[in-house]
């Protein structure tokens, strides 16, 4: 994990922070002037990245522990920036010393050369770090991963449904595929999430719907340094082996060096003209006493890749 450089707070930030609700449980308060990880547990090189606290942000210290190799975390109950308050729940490692040149000293000391030689030094492992990240090959993990669609039905009627099963991987020149195993639709009713699967979706012939798309990693390249970057993602969505070029607006997260989110910015409407699906949603309709049912979906995801191992 890169150095990070915390101030203490002034008096004033407790008093600005104590009417944000939680202020009385906070042990202490700090003013983290760059952008830093929050992780899961404090333990150097164990912990997973669960968020990234924007620079300027002034935080609420509920608790203080050291990890196996001495270093202090502090665990977090809630940030501010510009004056919105954020609830997390997760450990910041803190610095190894209050001057902003503790670390390079530090880093001096054990190669025996001057602060300026250490600067330059740990300049190298950041771009062999830029380098290793996109040279990798990622892999969609399922279990933090969500893809939802919305029915209207009745005109008014709205629901909520969700594919349980997604697989997929991006290599490491950015081709990428995910893959959606269209039986593991979920609507809540088993009826329904059968026939959808057989009058829809077809599965015995189609088991799988896919998207994919071809990422450059020069046009995503900030995700590395800022974290987070908004990307108009043009995609090829094929279900029953029909086929449509989209362009997909989504937002790119470096929740780590080890977690990268891709999420939607905003719906992206899936209609059953596109893809043959009509015949399929009359019989549907007349399955449940001929209810009208909106011949399109706002779709939403939210997917998590990890390295490939």
């Amino acid at each position: 994990m890169a150095r990070r450089h915390v101030m203490a707070a002034a008096g004033f930030c407790a008093a600005a922070l104590a009417g944000a609700g939680s202020a009385t449980a906070c042990e202490f308060y700090e003013a983290i002037d760059i952008r830093t990880e929050l992780f899961d547990k404090p333990d150097s090189g164990a912990g997973l990245a669960v968020a990234i606290l924007p620079e300027a942000t002034q935080a609420c210290v509920m608790e203080e522990t050291a990890d196996p190799a001495g270093h202090k975390w502090y665990r977090l109950g809630f940030y501010t920036v510009a004056n919105v308050k954020y609830n997390v729940d997760g450990w910041v490692r803190a610095p190894g010393g209050t001057d902003a040149s503790a670390g390079d000293t530090k880093v001096a000391a054990v190669t025996g050369g001057a602060p300026e030689a250490a600067r330059s030094e740990a300049a190298t492992p950041e771009i062999g770090e830029r380098e290793a990240f996109f040279s990798r090959t990622w892999t969609l993990d399922n279990s933090r991963s969500r893809l939802n669609f919305v029915t209207i039905k009745k005109g008014t009627v709205v629901e909520t449904q969700k594919f349980g099963e997604l697989s997929g991987d991006i290599s490491s020149s950015g081709d990428a595929e995910v893959r959606i195993k269209l039986e593991s639709v979920s609507t809540g009713i088993d009826i329904r999430d059968v026939r959808m699967r057989f009058l829809l979706f077809d599965i015995e012939q189609f088991p799988e719907a896919t998207i994919t798309a071809r990422i450059d990693p020069q046009a995503i390249g900030s995700v590395f340094d800022e974290a987070r970057m908004t990307y108009d993602l043009p995609v090829t969505l094929t279900i029953r082996g029909i086929s449509k070029d989209i362009t997909v607006p989504v937002i790119i997260s470096k929740l780590g060096d080890s977690l990268v989110s891709v999420a939607s910015a905003s719906p992206v409407t899936v209609s059953t003209a596109d893809f043959g699906m009509d015949d399929g949603l009359k019989q549907l309709s007349a399955a449940v006493g001929d209810i009208p049912i909106t011949p399109s979906s706002p779709v939403t995801f939210e997917l998590a890749f990890v390295p490939a191992s």
